[in-house]
């Protein structure tokens, strides 16, 4: 069972905590655009992170998936090189809340712990749908091409496909060809696109 760390003076659990209920809604819903000032300048200051100019810069940085999962919640997985521990200076309070910033930092790490797992997969899942929509457009405009027509000689047997491109509408009714290998008009029956 988890115990929620409480204020000192009998305060609200650092759960309650608007910058940490924040943070918890981003790493729950996976979806940094939710993050608000107050926790923009928490991570700026107190978590290793760069400002990326404003918040708008630093959404922008870590909205795609793999950012989000390879880059911004790996500053609180104490596994990762990213990972920006608890140092002496963060003992000190944060604002009036009763809580120090170490606290708060301990919170984050202990939320990610948690989701890690999920996020990863959530990541690979996404970039696999963004791949597999991207393979869709490609194969749909590449399978747009015309096709081979297939050509079949009565004269020497042999059986091949041929792509034939025309140029300009004088030649409308074609639908003979001569045999590469023997020169020897065929019919085309299988015309295909």
């Amino acid at each position: 069972m988890q115990m929620e760390l409480i204020a000192s003076g009998g305060g609200k659990p650092i759960g309650k905590l608007a910058v940490v209920r924040n943070f918890r809604q981003v790493i729950e819903t996976r979806d940094i655009s939710l993050m608000n000032k107050e926790l923009y300048q928490f991570l700026n200051l107190y978590c290793g992170f760069i400002a990326h100019y404003d918040i708008n810069g630093f959404k922008a940085t870590y909205s795609a998936p793999k950012d989000f999962a390879e880059v911004f919640i790996r500053h609180f997985d104490r596994e990762h090189c990213y990972f920006d521990g608890i140092y002496p200076c963060h003992e000190e309070a944060y604002k009036d809340s009763g809580f120090t910033k170490a606290e708060i930092k301990r919170e984050f790490n202990r939320i990610v712990e948690i989701h890690k797992a999920a996020i990863g997969r959530w990541a690979e899942n996404k970039q696999r749908s963004e791949r597999e929509q991207l393979y869709l457009m490609l194969k749909q405009e590449f399978e747009d091409e015309p096709k081979g027509q297939k050509i079949s000689c009565d004269a020497c047997g042999n059986a091949y496909e041929v792509k034939v491109i025309k140029k300009g509408e004088a030649f409308t009714d074609f639908d003979k060809i001569c045999c590469l290998f023997c020169g020897h008009q065929t019919k085309l029956y299988e015309k295909r696109r």
